[in-house]
């Protein structure tokens, strides 16, 4: 190669460092104006983020439209109790999200909150998905790029942590109910029966040996179809694994599997197919009120089973939940 050819190829490189160094001004320019531009708020909540266990949330957030990926969100969640690190939730490429999945991740948040530790999160690009997450009340509960809505909205969260069963906690979310589904506040005595024994039963099966018990109760309003959605949540041990000391695990054989043991707890059948004596009254309440159509579409997840009435389907899954999730409905159909 003679010195002219080389002296070419120099000047080419020399012209493309030029190009790129260019470049990298006009950008760093660029991104220094955008951060001249940000408000302290916004560069101190970027700050923390950077500081934080990000965990991101899947782009469809509900227990009965994806399952399996909310539960093991959940779970990763959970694990990190031990940490000390300030969470990141988010939530930004949610598209997808349901009131009582709201309920279940604020349970979790309240492990963590309780012990200190801070939780920060954004909030979706999916407007809908963002106005649910507004309208129900979860930002009221953590820190984060929240601005609250200006409309009133009837959908609630309740948190209680009690060792006693506290009616009054849920007569207002009673009589809120029943002026969405008839357009009248009125007691509706079956409904309100129906959150005493889930209450009930939280506090007296579902954290066996901890002084600390705590339910939760998240409700969503459908005014112009008449009807108010439920969801019931505790972070215990779960039914099967209270069933399990109260039976002892060798007489869980005596059933075809998880799912057939947990539907004979709740037909009230536990006694007749053991042949021991079970005074396990609570739970053939609960399916006593769908089955009599004072409530519809329950469905209840516990530990690793799945029991969806409105689809007539019982099985397991493959990854576990501690804790029980109720789900169900009222409206104008139902007996009120």
């Amino acid at each position: 190669m003679n010195k002219k050819d080389k002296k070419k190829i120099l000047q080419k490189i020399q012209i493309k460092r030029g190009l790129y160094t260019k470049k990298r001004r006009i950008r760093y320019l660029r991104i220094k104006h955008i951060e001249r531009d940000k408000s302290y708020s916004d560069k101190y909540f970027q700050f923390l983020i950077k500081n934080s266990i990000v965990k991101k949330i899947p782009s469809v957030f509900s227990l009965r439209e994806n399952t399996i990926e909310t539960i093991k969100f959940i779970n990763s969640l959970k694990e990190l109790g031990n940490s000390n690190k300030r969470i990141y939730l988010n939530m930004k490429e949610v598209t997808i999200i349901t009131n009582g999945t709201i309920a279940l991740l604020l349970s979790v948040m309240n492990e963590f909150t309780a012990k200190g530790r801070e939780i920060i999160g954004s909030k979706p690009k999916n407007s809908k998905a963002k106005k649910i997450l507004e309208l129900s009340g979860f930002f009221d509960y953590m820190d984060g790029d929240i601005e609250y809505p200006s409309e009133t909205n009837s959908n609630t969260i309740v948190e209680q942590s009690n060792k006693n069963v506290e009616p009054q906690s849920t007569a207002k979310i009673v009589r809120s109910a029943m002026k969405t589904v008839t357009g009248v506040s009125q007691r509706n005595k079956k409904l309100q029966g129906l959150f005493i024994e889930l209450m009930a039963n939280s506090i007296n099966h579902g954290f066996p040996g901890c002084k600390s018990k705590k339910w939760i109760v998240s409700t969503s309003h459908y005014e112009d179809d008449k009807y108010v959605s439920f969801s019931f949540i505790d972070n215990g041990v779960g039914i099967l694994k209270t069933l399990n000391q109260k039976l002892g695990r060798k007489l869980a054989t005596l059933f075809k599997g998880k799912h057939d043991l947990l539907q004979s707890a709740f037909k009230g059948e536990i006694g007749s197919r053991t042949g021991l004596p079970f005074r396990g009254k609570g739970l053939p309440f609960i399916q006593d009120k769908y089955d009599t159509n004072r409530i519809s579409n329950l469905f209840i997840l516990t530990n690793n089973v799945i029991l969806d009435y409105k689809n007539n389907k019982f099985y397991e899954i493959r990854v576990p939940y501690s804790g029980t999730f109720y789900y169900f409905e009222l409206n104008l159909n139902n007996k009120l």
